[in-house]
């Protein structure tokens, strides 16, 4: 019985989360802004099936942004400010700002927004270019992860598939593949030409 190929389909949410980057890109290199990473990773993130589900988990994902930047800023100012923490000491400081983060998450019910607001999180506190102090530079952090979820939302609100690229997907998902049926036929055939009881024999003689 011979293998085939199953290549995976190219769905819309595919091709809109990319999108979605790459207008992250643009325009980050438009308005000369610096390191679209966490726009990028918010897009990708906030990316879903649906403008329902992409509007829901928007929100939650926003009140993530906003929480872990609050938390990066509460933490940042006890090791600036109110005690003065080694670098090594850090090691374990940014934990336990994870285990704050993750508790306000569930207290607040916003179990969603835990990834997006760890991820702001530890980008505040591990950077070690905090140009223009904390509070500044936490507050850009949150607005690079905001654009990125509105931009994930107006993409999967407005852009749709042309007729012409979805034609041509099912053309190469259809094309990208041997069909278990036609795997059928080649039993099939096989049956024929060596007989029910010389099947295997036949089969034994191929492969010698």
């Amino acid at each position: 019985m011979k293998a085939y190929m199953n290549i995976p389909r190219i769905g819309m949410r595919n091709i809109k989360t990319a999108l979605s980057v790459f207008l992250c890109l643009w325009l980050y290199q438009l308005l000369g802004r610096e390191n679209p990473v966490l726009a990028c990773v918010a897009a990708v993130i906030c990316m879903q099936n649906t403008i329902v589900d992409s509007l829901e988990k928007g929100i939650s994902r926003i009140a993530g942004t906003v929480m872990g930047g609050l938390v990066g800023i509460l933490v940042l100012f006890i090791v600036s400010d109110v005690f003065v923490v080694s670098e090594d000491m850090m090691f374990f400081v940014i934990p336990l700002g994870i285990v704050l983060l993750i508790e306000l998450c569930v207290v607040f019910n916003q179990k969603q927004a835990v990834v997006i607001s760890c991820v702001v999180y530890l980008t505040i506190l591990i950077s070690k270019n905090r140009d223009g102090g904390y509070v500044l530079y936490t507050v850009n952090r949150v607005i690079d992860t905001c654009i990125g979820i509105f931009i994930a939302l107006l993409v999967n609100k407005y852009i749709v598939m042309p007729k012409w690229l979805k034609k041509y997907l099912e053309l190469f998902n259809t094309g990208s593949s041997v069909k278990p049926e036609a795997e059928n036929a080649d039993a099939a055939k096989e049956k024929a030409d060596y007989g029910t009881e010389g099947l295997h024999e036949g089969r034994n003689e191929r492969n010698d």
